[in-house]
């Protein structure tokens, strides 16, 4: 079996905002055709055009090549073998940050393409189930009206996830204003009640380690699972400051890309949980190296993930198969904005007292509906 095409489909919904708090309104669908007709399918998130640019663009020299050019006629079963070559040959320009997203995604479509070929779940090929079930927590999306208004739809959308029979929920998420950030995680454990996980996004929103110890000082109260991205993520030694000075669990690595950037905020940073974003950080088989030296390091993994239901699908699979992996992020679909979010994957996996059993489909186990990807297809609009 021979890689024959990989097509890179950016897409966008209609009536996209750009000031909004909400990747999930566009994406780049790629998908890795074989000559045996399996196609793998992946996605990343990051600017759709911009990744299809990096996966068709014409080569320059030996480290800045196509990565188009460096897959075809390969193997797809080669993974690791594959992510080395397309990781060495694009050296000069994605070793981070970008090149890396679109190596995440064409690693995603290949380990679907494996599932398919061997007729097993992707979950199975990552070594196996290391627990009956995976556990999504429920992203509750930004909240940003007046503060009597996001009472209430904060109530709204916490009921909307238990009706879909969730147990852990996500802020999302603080803006820096003292009074109303506390006021909101106080309605969100009001709402979710005692017995349930919290866990709230700061999204960066603190200038420094100092005004982020203060804040969480006075939601330790609420007792969060964890406090999300309390400041930059480059602010490697605030992290460790504000890691050793709190209680709670301190998260963040969305936006970080490669198992070094990881190395990094675990060992130096000191961070209780990372979150590597399986698409931006390189696909699951760089995730699943972050996840190993995360485990000797006695640290917890849980998958960012703010996108579609192909996303979703990759942080089930690496749920299931990682054992330092509680849970996974998972965007409810019944409270996004974006169509993408809503239809782009015919059917989900279903969620039964706040899990999802691990799928038997072979690889990832969706399938796009091609409508939905003709009608947002961003060169159409």
């Amino acid at each position: 079996m021979k890689i024959k095409d990989i097509i890179a489909t950016p897409l966008s919904s209609p009536n996209l905002d750009t000031e909004a708090s909400d990747s999930s309104q566009d994406d780049v669908v790629v998908e890795v055709v074989t000559d045996e007709g399996i196609v793998g399918i992946g996605e990343t998130d990051a600017p759709p055009t911009v990744v299809k640019a990096f996966i068709d663009m014409p080569s320059s020299h030996d480290t800045s090549v196509s990565l188009k050019r460096l897959l075809l006629g390969e193997d797809p079963l080669q993974i690791e073998r594959l992510w080395n070559k397309m990781y060495q040959g694009t050296l000069m320009a994605g070793r981070r940050g970008l090149g890396i997203h679109a190596i995440g995604a064409i690693d995603m479509a290949l380990w679907d393409i494996a599932g398919k070929y061997y007729d097993k779940p992707v979950w199975k090929l990552l070594g196996g189930a290391q627990k009956e079930n995976a556990t999504p927590y429920a992203s509750l999306l930004t909240l940003q009206n007046p503060d009597d208004v996001e009472r209430k739809e904060l109530k709204r959308r916490v009921d909307v996830a238990k009706r879909k029979s969730f147990k852990v929920y996500k802020l999302e998420e603080l803006v820096n204003s003292k009074k109303r950030d506390f006021e909101l995680v106080k309605a969100a454990r009001e709402a979710v009640g005692e017995d349930s996980e919290l866990m709230v996004d700061a999204y960066y929103c603190w200038p420094n380690f100092s005004t982020a110890l203060e804040r969480c000082r006075e939601l330790e109260q609420f007792h969060l699972y964890f406090i999300e991205t309390p400041i930059h993520v480059d602010d490697v030694e605030g992290l460790r400051k504000l890691c050793d000075a709190l209680d709670m669990k301190v998260a963040t690595g969305e936006w970080l890309t490669t198992r070094y950037e990881f190395m990094d905020i675990i060992d130096r940073g000191k961070v209780d949980v990372a979150q590597p974003d399986i698409g931006r950080v390189g696909g699951l088989s760089e995730a699943r190296k972050i996840a190993d030296f995360a485990k000797s390091r006695g640290v917890m993994v849980v998958p960012h993930c703010w996108k579609t239901g192909i996303g979703i699908a990759a942080s089930l699979h690496f749920c299931i198969a990682t054992s330092n992996c509680p849970y996974f992020e998972f965007l409810v679909k019944e409270l996004a904005v974006s169509r993408l979010r809503k239809d782009l994957i015919k059917k989900e996996f279903p969620i039964k007292d706040g899990c999802i059993e691990p799928p038997e489909t072979p690889g990832l186990g969706i399938e796009l509906d091609r409508k939905v990807m003709e009608k947002y297809e961003m060169k159409k609009r």
